[in-house]
């Protein structure tokens, strides 16, 4: 099973998709996404100043595609960064030991609502928030609680850890009653990664559910 794919099968074929790519890290998802959609309009977020240096040579911010080096979450403001030495691996939330790779910074990143972007920059409908933030998903969830409440996001694609490699992590159970209570249904969990004999993290797609559906 490919996520992007059934990404791209629940979307109306001519539809040209708006798309948040949080976490973009250095462009791993841009490009998953400019294969599987004709014309996407992608939003990508990346804190981490180091990812960000090579998601901005990699990729030219156009009207297709912006750039933002911010970090996302239920607040605004600012918040310490836990850089890695791996970058997919930074995060807004403290390492634990078994997390892997080395805190090599920690810089101040300013940190935005998707509600509040939206806001800003005139987004009425995502078709898709494909989120990836180690740890920190939950949190850019309920920063977006007035778009999914009104039924203005159609797929939420997310990380799901089960294993504590950072502190203060929510479990899986508290992250599916709030897309549950959002009026989002689970269609598919993808490859399992595991650690020790068990489960560790996962991808998760959730479609919103549609009345009467």
């Amino acid at each position: 099973m490919n996520a992007f794919q059934d990404m791209a099968k629940l979307v109306p074929e001519k539809t040209r998709p708006i798309i948040f790519d949080v976490g973009a890290n250095v462009g791993q998802s841009i490009l998953e996404f400019n294969n599987r959609f004709k014309e996407p309009h992608i939003h990508a977020f990346e804190p981490s100043p180091r990812a960000f240096a090579r998601l901005k040579q990699e990729f030219e911010s156009s009207d297709k595609l912006k750039l933002n080096q911010l970090a996302v979450g239920s607040t605004n403001g600012s918040q310490v960064l836990f850089e890695n030495s791996h970058t997919e691996l930074s995060s807004l939330l403290e390492p634990e030991v078994i997390c892997g790779g080395t805190v090599v910074n920690r810089p101040c990143v300013d940190v935005i609502t998707i509600d509040n972007y939206c806001q800003q920059v005139g987004i009425e409908n995502v078709h898709i928030l494909k989120v990836d933030t180690q740890g920190f998903d939950f949190e850019v969830l309920k920063g977006s609680k007035n778009l999914m409440s009104s039924g203005r996001i159609d797929l939420i694609f997310l990380e799901i850890l089960f294993v504590d490699m950072y502190k203060d992590l929510p479990d899986f159970g508290e992250i599916y009653r709030f897309l549950e209570a959002s009026r989002f249904h689970l269609v598919s969990f993808y490859k399992f990664y595991y650690m020790e004999n068990r489960a560790a993290w996962t991808d998760a797609l959730f479609a919103r559910t549609l009345t009467g559906g």
